[in-house]
């Protein structure tokens, strides 16, 4: 009995890296996919392992039973307990705030299908003919749609994010260069080279630009886009230092060019400016606002617990003040390769553990001398 309980234990440690399902509207398993490591995410192999015990332990006397049934509980809820903690360990502790003021009303240009599907229009997206595909950050963020950057766009924008934008023109740069030293804030995404996958042909105007546009408003904030590293252009999973997690494709760094009002965080990842009166953060990728990187359950886009990065908590602080650390706190997850393989040794320690006290207790020394004493 004590394999077999040491066989659930395992087989319920396991179960959680599987993908991602949510009956009962409850997140269980998907810690490969979500890097999540709460421990409900184990409810339901737990509650199966229990009722393949009831099952198999029929038989049992009274007595057995209900000691393998304590042991098996003791034994998940310890492995659980282990792998979080382990696999957790040497994420960066980042304590929130306190609630920041609302971003208000939030402007968004792009070229990237956001507000619906790669190739259809603002008619078809409308009336349901060609498809939706919204993003979930829109229908966090509910961005006023941005065609075309001057002083009337602009009016009554509290925050604008850029997001892989097209050729803007000389006027646009200009326009929107004033609005930001006049107060402005702006969340920018520029990506070298654009990994976002799309069906459309090259050439096609509605293809969004495969390296950014921007240069010449980076260039006049003393800022400069460096080439993607070679090798660089895969998907990497990236934990920030406050612990929060994001999904890059092709992601590249800023470098200074001289006397600059910004600042270069993570790596370069990101550039912190202070434009006159305004603030800006840039990010130098596009492709991290690709829901397909990091959503592990389309039918969920609105649950945390299936992202696998929190770049809508991000994008929603960061357009309430650029310059800000994130409002609220990221979730348990596991750090790196070798945090997870450590969190599963642990896990089927604990595991192992209990199966041998299990054990010890029906049949060690201790055990038979006290069943000696009550005959």
């Amino acid at each position: 009995m004590a394999a077999g309980v040491f066989l659930l234990i395992a087989a319920v440690l396991f179960a959680g890296m599987l993908p991602l399902v949510m009956p009962l509207g409850l997140a269980a398993g998907g810690v490969l996919e979500t890097g999540q490591i709460a421990p409900t995410r184990w409810w339901l192999a737990g509650s199966i392992a229990v009722a393949l015990y009831g099952l198999a332990s029929w038989r049992m006397g009274a007595r057995a039973r209900r000691w393998w049934l304590g042991v098996l509980v003791g034994g998940m809820v310890s492995a659980v307990l282990l792998f979080g903690w382990r696999g957790a360990r040497d994420q960066p502790e980042f304590g929130a705030r306190g609630a920041l003021s609302g971003a208000g009303t939030v402007g968004l240009i792009s070229a990237l299908p956001l507000f619906w599907a790669e190739g259809a229009g603002p008619g078809g997206a409308m009336t349901g003919t060609e498809g939706g595909g919204r993003s979930p950050l829109v229908d966090l963020l509910k961005p006023r749609a941005v065609d075309h950057i001057d002083a009337a766009s602009l009016r009554g924008l509290d925050s604008l994010v850029l997001a892989q934008p097209r050729l803007l023109q000389p006027a646009e740069l200009v326009a929107f260069d004033a609005w930001v030293r006049g107060g402005g804030r702006a969340v920018i995404f520029a990506d070298p080279l654009l990994a976002w996958p799309s069906e459309l042909p090259l050439g096609d105007p509605r293809r969004p630009p495969l390296t950014s546009l921007l240069d010449p408003l980076m260039l006049h904030w003393g800022l400069a886009l460096a080439p993607v590293r070679e090798g660089g252009g895969g998907v990497e999973r990236r934990m920030l230092g406050t612990g929060h997690v994001v999904m890059l494709a092709g992601a590249s760094r800023f470098l200074p060019l001289g006397k600059t009002a910004c600042a270069l965080e993570e790596d370069g990842l990101m550039a912190l400016c202070r434009i006159g009166k305004g603030r800006v953060r840039l990010i130098a990728d596009a492709d991290v606002l690709d829901d397909r990187l990091w959503l592990a359950d389309p039918d969920h886009p609105g649950r945390r617990e299936a992202h696998a990065s929190d770049i809508i908590s991000l994008l929603a602080g960061w357009a309430a003040d650029p310059l800000a650390p994130p409002r609220d706190t990221a979730p348990r997850r596991v750090t790196n390769d070798a945090a997870l393989i450590a969190a599963l040794r642990w896990g089927l320690l604990a595991g192992l553990g209990w199966a041998g006290l299990g054990w010890f207790g029906l049949h060690g020394p201790f055990a038979r001398k006290s069943a000696k004493n009550t005959t």
